[in-house]
């Protein structure tokens, strides 16, 4: 599923952020309330809730021209696994990454620092049970061949008792991008396997 939290009278404007997997669309939940995933998204971008009003929105003839990267799931880093026995009722647990997203904040002379969000869910199986489940989560920011950041943080939470699952989120902020040619990429994943190189929109 995927939500625009917001939008700026230009398509390219900066701060920019969108989460989901497959684009930017705008919808919301049918009592007229933020959903799930704008509220993460908004926490992500103005730390609230909720969005400041249009008129308060920074604009700058810079942020205009920057387009911020997509992110995008490594291949096998979407959800880990912990598993006794091979059959379905040997699931302990599963966590998976359900939405991303980014904001693009312009540094001058065609630089910009970056902020990327995962919010996950735990999932207990029929042999889990009440406790506290992780995994390491590692995010890739490259241009080309050159890599311009990796940072790896434990994600997770608490599933209390009588609970089927958890929800979790991660913001990892302070990424500086210099300017440069050729594309940026973003890319995360969930655990040890995931190829980093090789990723899924």
């Amino acid at each position: 599923m995927s939500d625009a939290l917001f939008r700026r009278p230009s398509l390219l404007a900066v701060p920019f952020l969108c989460l989901g997997l497959a684009g930017c669309g705008s919808s919301g939940s049918s009592s007229g309330q933020p959903s799930a995933m704008q509220t993460f998204g908004n926490v992500v971008m103005f730390q609230s809730t909720t969005p400041p009003p249009a008129d308060q929105l920074p604009k700058d003839e810079e942020d205009e021209r920057l387009i911020c990267p997509e992110v995008v799931i490594a291949d096998g880093g979407a959800a880990v696994r912990a598993q006794s026995g091979q059959d379905s009722g040997g699931l302990r647990h599963q966590i998976s990454i359900l939405n991303v997203a980014r904001e693009c904040t312009p540094t001058g002379n065609g630089g910009y620092r970056l902020k990327v969000g995962v919010e996950g869910r735990i999932l207990l199986g029929p042999a889990g049970g009440p406790g506290t489940y992780g995994a390491t989560l590692t995010t890739l920011v490259t241009r080309g061949t050159t890599q311009i950041a990796r940072r790896s943080a434990r994600v997770g939470g608490t599933v209390a008792l009588g609970q089927g699952g958890t929800d979790f989120s991660h913001v990892e902020d302070g990424i500086v991008v210099p300017a440069g040619r050729g594309e940026v990429e973003i890319i995360v994943g969930l655990g040890a396997g995931a190829a980093m190189p090789a990723r899924r929109r």
